[in-house]
């Protein structure tokens, strides 16, 4: 019930050329931008719209986000998929804009989308509130919201570091 996508940045089109060289001397590949869709390859293109909420948070995460946001846009429009975005507080900006970490309708909105980005949470400017009004807070909620337990991050090994290991 997944499906793949890839999408190779060079070259795009003939107008549109980029110099640059792989990603290193090990590797002919060129860089690539990869995601995750779930739904099927053999979906029909009318159900391909997915809505996704938009946690920026705090720090460099809006600035980040954005970036995301748009490269999401490009590959569904590369093989047309839809996606709908959501933007909503959380974290310190939320504790700016409602006095709470997690508002009750960032929450909702999350738990009814068919996908969570999340961007930076916390910094410096709450460091020193009481522990139920710290950014971090708010992580912690979402994760119990959205039964969600683990913070995953994918990894790969290059042939060439396996040796140290």
């Amino acid at each position: 019930m997944a499906a793949a996508l890839q999408i190779n940045i060079y070259p795009l089109t003939h107008q549109h050329q980029f110099h640059s060289k792989p990603i290193s001397k090990h590797s002919p590949k060129w860089p690539t931008i990869r995601c995750a869709a779930a739904a099927a390859a053999a979906t029909p293109s009318s159900s391909r719209h997915y809505t996704i909420t938009l946690l920026p948070g705090d720090g460099i995460g809006p600035e980040v986000i954005s970036v995301a946001k748009t490269a999401l846009q490009l590959a569904g429009s590369l093989e047309g998929i839809e996606f709908g975005f959501k933007e909503m507080p959380m974290g310190g900006a939320a504790l700016d804009l409602t006095g709470v970490p997690l508002p009750e309708e960032t929450l909702s909105t999350a738990q009814q989308s068919d996908a969570v980005l999340l961007g930076a949470i916390g910094g410096y400017k709450w460091d020193n509130n009481e522990k139920h009004l710290k950014p971090e807070t708010g992580l912690l909620q979402l994760r119990k919201g959205l039964k969600v337990f683990a913070n995953l991050r994918p990894a790969s090994v290059l042939p060439q570091w396996k040796l140290l290991l």
